[in-house]
């Protein structure tokens, strides 16, 4: 049985983010929300507040550090499920896949218009990565979101889940991005990397987050 996990919701591609981190029970949650590039630059919001678990101390990321930082690693290549509500096409999820193919990365089996209990249902479910449409309970303006559960000892990733919206989903970069988080890799500030925080300031540098 595991007994901690370590639970963290990246919002990708966009001008400016917040981070918000909260620690609820045994596990520990971080949030980057980030706002539309096109709507120009938006301002963090005030008032939000950042408790770190004392076990992971998790944001510190482009600035403070000259490499990008990784939260954990999948023990076995994940399947990848697209759910059938996903509004990503499928040339765009082989497009984001091999990209991170190419950075030495591996996926076992990927299903592609997913109507299984893994899209449907509320099934905790072990060493996948979901695709899907996001929905009303992720924070505006985020254009898309990432949660990962990790195991907090090991940092070994359990799960993952990327949702997208829907006029952005097959953005170049939105997704490569997005599965990044879901491989493990933080938001990092290097102007023109892929894990860029803001959609219109990041690119295809892979420095650092090559598979080790």
């Amino acid at each position: 049985m595991i007994a901690f996990l370590l639970y963290i919701a990246c919002s990708g591609a966009g001008i400016s983010y917040v981070d918000y981190d909260a620690t609820v029970a045994s596990q520990s949650k971080v949030e980057h929300y980030v706002g539309p590039w096109a709507h120009g630059a938006l301002l963090p919001a005030t008032g939000e507040k950042r408790v770190v678990h004392e076990a992971i101390s998790p944001v510190e990321v482009g600035i403070l550090n000259r490499n990008p930082q990784s939260q954990g690693f999948w023990d076995t290549p994940p399947d990848v499920r697209v759910c059938a509500s996903a509004p990503v096409t499928r040339r765009r999820v082989d497009i984001s896949l091999d990209f991170w193919r190419n950075l030495g990365y591996t996926f076992n089996k990927i299903y592609y218009n997913d109507i299984s209990i893994y899209c449907i249902g509320d099934v905790f479910s072990y060493n996948i990565i979901t695709i899907d449409l996001i929905d009303g309970s992720h924070q505006e303006p985020a254009l898309a979101t990432t949660t990962t559960w990790i195991d907090r000892e090991s940092r070994v990733i359990l799960k993952a889940k990327v949702v997208l919206k829907s006029e952005w989903a097959n953005t170049e970069r939105l997704l490569e991005h997005e599965l990044g988080h879901a491989l493990g890799w933080l938001d990092y500030s290097q102007m023109g990397h892929i894990m860029h925080h803001e959609w219109s300031l990041g690119g295809l540098n892979t420095a650092g987050v090559e598979f080790q």
